[in-house]
């Protein structure tokens, strides 16, 4: 370790009184004497062992854990982080940074040039916005009650509809649009034709902890066009994982530090309202279930209590659920904060500030009383429905005590044998299991498509791809234009993955239900939580690029019908090449094969 780096080192800790960090984190730290002590913060104790001493810059816990030492190594146990990034978290407190370290340690990372190809892109669509072009953008942001110091802030942009876009301006400045496609930002179509994947939308740059541009989310500009879905996402790339994101904790995550308090909402504007009334520890999921990784990012925060804040609407409640589950194993405080009728967190800061969200906060409902009260008002099935997915939520719950106790509780408030309960419980898994293999028997291909009377499927080849691809197009065209979903769950069979394929069924059932009158909204219903619902805006984003729904799905019809026939030879060519000859009887496979898949793939 340089002298230079030493030096910082010790600046920082001279300037990071210890009493005051560790009390941000144990809120019942008291002076006793020359000391500070209180309950350990890191196991559970009823007397206090965890002391700290200020004139030595140390702590220490005399009980169960033995842990200790100076101020640095607190914030790197407390926060679970590394030492350089406990480093930079004091030195952001009192004013000393670390920029030639971190800048080396960030020049080594293989992943730099895609930051900075990001970085251009949100730089690309932030001049956008202010340009004649994305007026209307503005303009919508500004209806919001959002001003223009807290759109800079948040890096808002807007990406043109027509005329030069980001592959143009690409390609004036010799970035292969490769690697535009490869980060989300572009598409390329059956020509080789490479366009953006953004057009016409407001742009919210959607950046990790550490302040880097990952990706986007995309607002359509009019609710009037309900051909294209309101939101879309970067799909998932080397730089953009949803499960993996908390929109704005680059903004939130300091605040979260020094106060112990994570609130999550539903909306990007949202939380730029929030922050704009100076409620900073508010920050956003990107349409997903929270996931460990979620989880670990808050146990990395040092928050010691969640809010979950989402609409008052069915919807509302699933994203609830959705939340708790990869939030719940953290073992913390968890309540639900829900406003009056449809009010919207945004419209409702923006008109009245802090306060009246800030009263809600502190009478928010338990986690666990919340989901009683929907339990208690459901009836039938539904009721039975919801009790299942409560249990699930009980199952993250680490700790056995706490989850019978629990158990225990959701039989009295149902006024049914906390026995009974307890078998749901157990049962479960098992039921859950056989639900999930029969979903899969009824999207398995026919008898004549089986391992039984096929070849054994090898790694995806360019064919099956090409495949996937074009299956894609069929399913957003029939997304777009319900009336060419005749025959989607025939081209189910023949797709490989399964969130697709799923979607593909769904339409063709839903198709038959309605003889193609069915919404967008009817999808979603039917997936319920159905982890395929993630696909289907960006299918539809993908399908409204074309010039006409149906130009896609016969376009894409076509080329299915010509993959299958390829297809057909490739396995021919595979067993060949595997065992030198192709029997009557494997012969008489590919062929029923080959008939099958022309079958699913025919069209009206």
């Amino acid at each position: 370790m340089s002298d230079d780096f030493q030096q910082i080192k010790e600046a920082i800790k001279l300037r990071s009184p210890i009493e005051e960090i560790v009390r941000e984190r144990v809120p019942d730290l008291h002076r006793a004497g020359a000391l500070w002590v209180a309950c350990c913060p890191f196991h559970q104790e009823k007397t206090p062992s965890f002391k700290v001493d200020p004139r030595k810059g140390t702590w220490h816990c005399y009980g169960a854990c033995s842990k200790g030492g100076n101020v640095i190594d607190f914030v790197m146990t407390a926060y679970n982080v590394e030492f350089l990034e406990a480093l930079e978290i004091l030195g952001a407190r009192c004013g000393i940074a670390l920029p030639e370290r971190r800048a080396a340690a960030r020049a080594k990372d293989e992943l730099e040039p895609r930051y900075e190809l990001m970085a251009r892109a949100e730089a690309f669509y932030r001049k956008f916005l202010r340009r004649p072009e994305g007026a209307q953008a503005l303009a919508y942001m500004r209806g919001r009650g959002l001003t223009d110091t807290t759109i800079d802030a948040f890096g808002i942009g807007f990406a043109p509809a027509q005329g030069a876009g980001l592959v143009d301006s690409a390609r004036r400045q010799r970035i292969a649009v490769e690697r535009l496609v490869e980060l989300g930002l572009a598409r390329v179509d059956d020509s080789g034709r490479a366009y953006d994947f953004f057009k016409g939308r407001v742009m919210f740059p959607v950046r990790d902890h550490q302040r880097r541009t990952v990706g986007f989310g995309a607002r359509r500009l009019s609710d009037e066009d309900k051909r294209s879905p309101k939101y879309i996402n970067t799909p998932e790339t080397p730089l953009f994982h949803k499960g993996r994101l908390f929109y704005a904790l680059d903004h939130a995550l300091e605040h979260v530090r020094r106060h112990g308090h994570l609130v999550v909402v539903e909306g990007y504007t949202d939380v730029m309202a929030a922050h704009q009334v100076g409620l900073r520890s508010v920050v956003a999921v990107l349409g997903t279930a929270t996931t460990e990784d979620h989880a670990a990012l808050v146990r990395r925060s040092g928050a010691r209590r969640i809010s979950l804040l989402f609409d008052g609407d069915e919807a509302g409640r699933k994203a609830t659920v959705r939340a708790l589950d990869g939030l719940l194993p953290l073992d913390l405080p968890i309540d639900v904060v829900r406003l009056p009728g449809d009010e919207d967190p945004c419209d409702l800061l923006v008109r009245e500030g802090a306060a009246p969200l800030e009263h809600h906060l502190e009478r928010a409902t338990p986690w666990f009383a919340f989901l009683v009260e929907w339990i208690s008002a459901a009836a039938g099935d539904e009721r039975y429905r919801a009790l299942d997915t409560v249990l699930a939520l009980l199952a993250r719950i680490s700790k056995p005590v706490q989850r019978d106790e629990r158990i225990a509780q959701l039989a009295g408030a149902l006024g049914v044998p906390v026995e009974s309960v307890r078998a749901q419980f157990e049962s479960l898994p098992q039921r859950r299991r056989e639900s999930a293999r029969s979903e899969r028997e009824r999207a398995a291909p026919s008898d004549a498509t089986t391992a039984d009377s096929a070849p054994r499927a090898v790694a995806p080849s360019k064919l099956h791809l090409r495949l996937r691809q074009a299956l894609r197009g069929i399913a957003g065209a029939s997304l777009i234009d319900p009336s060419l979903a005749l025959h989607s769950d025939g081209y189910a069979a023949l797709c490989d993955e399964r969130d697709l394929a799923r979607i593909l069924a769904v339409l063709g059932e839903l198709h038959r239900k309605t003889l193609g009158t069915f919404a967008i909204a009817d999808v979603f219903d039917t997936l319920g939580d159905d982890p395929a619902r993630e696909q289907v805006s960006t299918l539809v984003a993908e399908a409204s690029l074309a010039e006409s729904a149906f130009a896609l799905f016969e376009q894409n019809a076509q080329t299915i019908t010509r993959l299958c026939e390829a297809l057909h030879h490739e396995e021919q060519l595979r067993l060949v090449r595997a065992g030198g000859a192709i029997d009557a009887e494997q012969l008489r496979a590919l062929e029923e094969m080959r008939r099958a898949r022309f079958t699913r793939g025919q069209h009206v």
